[in-house]
């Protein structure tokens, strides 16, 4: 629990405030018996949900007005206290220090440190975010979650279904729809690979709706009938199997002259290499000879210069037809053993009978459509499978919070019933919170809106949330406790100091209720805040404004 927290900034008469020491139980922050405004009761609540991780406190009037600070803390854990800093200038790194406040040298990151008191307080539980949890019932002027019609609103803007989450983890009952999660994920993650292989067309991307799938079914008995009759009035009657070895045999003709085309193509390439090397691409010796013959003025000094070129030239020719050669041999190679597989698929096939061509693509071009249908069909099928499979996954992880909700508004009920209670000599209706389902609730006193009376509910649920989960603290700021009556006030107090657990308030006027709250009060002030330079930063911001 926190035990102290100490800032040069908290002043009091011109001297630094002495540290703040907390308990364990109800821990009052006293303002004025005349109520004064501006001493500081909310800074200093924010400033407590500040060393528990929270940043509220960045933007209240005491760093507006006295600057950047650093505030010093301390918790303790199993008779062991940690000490810490942590600075508004540089708010991500908390500091770990010796016992008279010293820095060690390492730092935590908030993180790090909100995930240490998680642990510390023993709420490690499934989906619960500590900082949000513990958030949400600091009800502190400026944190915006005071609104007294919305209690389960314990961050701004977190709507229904967020709240009961948190709800729900803080109960620590993810641990019992876990396996209704994991199904749900899985399902939604077959429909996410289903929907990424239609994307890179792994397989068919023309995925219809109900609409197309029953057209499709209609087309695809059309065509059926087509197929049906075109094989009757052939002039030969054909079985299936004879069809469809006709296309395959008309594909491996097609396939064998292709291969045979162009074995021969590489054939010629072949005799043209090799005719290259044998005879060569220049003029020999003789040739020379010869041409003066018929030209006795030709400059044969210049053709043999040419010439001794060319060979030079020749040499390196050679090699590469000596490559391309080699090249050329190997494709032919290749090309006649696919040849002799497609002429062994051919006889495979035997004496399959007279089907004309024109029959065959007529028979493949009806069956294509008819298979591209189908498939078409079996993605829309395989999709709306998905599609099911998630909803029903969804469908019953929501049926399951609902159950486990119907625990919680009990439990909370009754509690809050009991508390409610206490406030009262006569029998009243307690607030009551009701689930509608997974992500819409109700909260109410019934036949009781004045705003009085949500106050009082409001503060209730705190308790009972307080009083039935593993939630370490509550906190109350007196603009809440201010708009409700005398007597539930007494009744609250009384409350307040039989918890185990830490509750913070800010409090003033406490000379306007009874004798037992004042001693309540008293008995539990660990700050006590007034005018007269006794605000929490020893000056008040309204009287300065006015200089």
């Amino acid at each position: 629990m926190l035990v102290e927290m100490f800032s040069p900034v908290f002043m009091e008469q011109g001297e630094i405030r002495p540290t703040i020491r907390f308990k364990k139980g109800l821990n009052v922050v006293l303002g004025k018996e005349d109520g004064a405004n501006s001493i500081g009761k909310s800074s200093a609540m924010l400033a407590i949900d500040f060393v528990f991780g929270g940043d509220t406190y960045l933007k209240s009037d005491g760093v507006k007005h006295i600057g950047h600070h650093t505030i010093f803390f301390a918790f303790q854990f199993d008779g062991q206290k940690h000490y810490f800093a942590r600075a508004t200038e540089d708010a991500d790194k908390v500091f770990l220090c010796k016992e008279n406040y010293d820095l060690i040298g390492p730092h935590w990151t908030k993180a790090e440190f909100v995930d240490w008191l998680k642990s510390q307080y023993h709420m490690d539980f499934d989906g619960l975010s500590f900082r949000i949890a513990l958030s949400s019932f600091f009800r502190i002027y400026g944190k915006d979650n005071t609104d007294e019609r919305r209690p389960l609103r314990g961050i701004p803007g977190q709507d229904m279904e967020k709240s009961i989450a948190m709800l729900v983890a803080l109960f620590d009952r993810n641990k019992d729809i876990q396996v209704y999660r994991q199904n749900l994920a899985e399902e939604k993650k077959k429909l996410d690979v289903f929907k990424e292989a239609r994307k890179y067309h792994f397989v068919s991307n023309l995925v219809g709706g109900k609409n197309q799938y029953e057209e499709n079914l209609a087309l695809i008995r059309d065509l059926e009938i087509q197929l049906s009759t075109l094989t009757q009035q052939a002039d030969q009657g054909h079985t299936e199997e004879e069809i469809e070895k006709g296309k395959e045999k008309a594909q491996l003709d097609a396939q064998r002259l292709m291969l045979e085309t162009e074995l021969q193509s590489k054939q010629r390439k072949l005799k043209l290499v090799t005719m290259s090397l044998e005879y060569g691409l220049y003029p020999t010796e003789a040739d020379l000879s010869a041409l003066q013959e018929f030209f006795p003025s030709v400059n044969l000094r210049k053709l043999y210069e040419v010439e001794r070129y060319h060979q030079k030239l020749a040499q390196i020719l050679d090699e590469q037809f000596s490559t391309e050669r080699q090249s050329i041999e190997s494709e032919i190679a290749s090309l006649d053993q696919q040849l002799a597989e497609v002429r062994t698929q051919i006889s495979a096939l035997g004496f399959i009978g007279n089907i004309s061509k024109e029959f065959l693509d007529r028979h493949a071009e009806i069956k294509g459509k008819i298979d591209a249908l189908k498939v078409q069909n079996e993605a829309f099928l395989t999709l709306k499978g998905l599609q099911d499979a998630k909803a029903r996954a969804d469908e019953i992880l929501k049926k399951a919070i609902e159950s486990i909700l119907l625990e919680i508004e009990t439990e909370l009920n009754d509690k809050m019933r009991e508390f409610d209670a206490q406030l009262h000599s006569e029998p009243r209706k307690a607030p009551y919170l009701r689930f509608d389902s997974y992500n819409r609730y109700k909260f109410e006193t019934p036949d009781d809106t004045g705003t009085g009376s949500n106050f009082r509910s409001m503060i209730i649920y705190d308790l009972a949330v307080l009083f039935t989960t593993a939630l370490p603290a509550i906190a109350h700021d007196s603009l809440i406790l201010k708009n409700i009556s005398d007597g539930a006030i007494d009744g609250i107090m009384k409350i307040y100091e039989k918890s185990e657990k830490q509750i913070f308030i800010a409090f003033d006027k406490q000379a306007a209720y009874t004798a037992d709250t004042q001693a309540i009060l008293e008995r539990n002030c660990v700050l006590r805040l007034s005018d007269g330079n006794c605000e929490l930063y020893g000056r008040p911001w309204n009287k300065e404004e006015q200089n």
